[in-house]
C-alpha cells in the first residue's frame, strides 16, 4: 500500500508540465506590438528580422486595427545587488485577440551586462517564447 501511494504522490508530482497552449494561440497570423520602451522596440525588430527570414508564422502589423492579436509588453526595474549595483528588467507580456480574450501570458527577467540591455534583452526572450510556442520554432 505504501509503495502504491509512493508512486502516486511521486508521478502527481512529477506530472505537473507545463499549461497548456490556449489553441487559439495557433489561429494567431498578424501580431501589433504595444509599448514605448526598449523590449517592445526589440521585440519588433525580432519579428520583422523573423518575418524576412520566414523564421516565425506571424508576420508584423503596423495598426492594431489590422491585426489578429496584440502583443502588450510593459516593463520594470529592480536592483539586482547593493553591492554591484546592476539593475535587473522585468519584461511582462500579454498577448489579447481582438475579441479582447487574453490567450497568452509570460515574464522574463534579465539584468543589464556591459554594452548590453537588460530590458532588450528580455524583450527578446519574451517574443521569442511567444514564437516558439505558437510556432513550434
Amino acid at each position: 500500500m505504501r509503495k502504491v501511494l509512493l508512486v502516486l504522490l511521486v508521478s502527481m508530482a512529477f506530472g505537473r508540465g507545463k499549461p497548456q497552449s490556449d489553441p487559439r494561440l495557433k489561429a494567431v497570423r498578424s501580431i501589433f506590438v504595444a509599448g514605448n520602451n526598449q523590449a517592445a522596440e526589440k521585440a519588433r525588430e525580432e519579428m520583422r528580422n523573423d518575418a524576412d527570414r520566414g523564421k516565425s508564422c506571424f508576420s508584423f502589423a503596423t495598426n492594431p486595427k489590422d491585426a489578429d492579436a496584440v502583443l502588450e509588453l510593459g516593463t520594470d526595474t529592480a536592483r539586482d545587488s547593493e553591492l554591484l549595483g546592476t539593475r535587473a528588467w522585468i519584461v511582462s507580456g500579454t498577448l489579447t485577440l481582438k475579441s479582447g480574450d487574453l490567450i497568452w501570458s509570460h515574464s522574463e527577467r534579465f539584468s543589464d551586462a556591459p554594452f548590453m540591455s537588460g530590458g532588450k534583452t528580455a524583450g527578446k526572450l519574451v517574443y521569442l517564447d511567444l514564437r516558439h510556442e505558437a510556432c513550434g520554432k
